[in-house]
């Protein structure tokens, strides 16, 4: 028999808070890649960076909010797996734009 444990309500707001500072930051990131360095010849870096940041931002969300963590590992590599080629689709599109 498993023993399952449960989150308290203290818990479960310092996870929520961590991520949501975590989904702040990352913005911050993106944000500071693509309005910094977004222009000329750096722009596919920082169009990767921006990318990059947006699926750590999607499995935060996925993560914390909607509660994937608790999920089997098959689910949560089918997301990753999804996540990494959607955004690889647009940073392919971005490329040959």
């Amino acid at each position: 028999m498993s023993e399952t444990k449960l989150e308290t309500t203290t818990d479960t707001s310092r996870r929520l808070l961590f991520a949501w500072g975590l989904l702040v930051g990352l913005t911050l990131v993106s944000l500071v890649a693509v309005l910094g360095f977004g222009h000329g010849e750096t722009g596919l870096a920082a169009a990767a960076v921006a990318l990059t940041a947006s699926y750590f931002k999607a499995r935060a969300v996925l993560d914390h909010f909607l509660d994937l963590r608790r999920a089997g590992p098959g689910w949560r590599h089918f997301f990753s797996g999804t996540l990494i080629f959607l955004l690889g689709c647009l940073l392919a599109t971005y490329a040959f734009a």
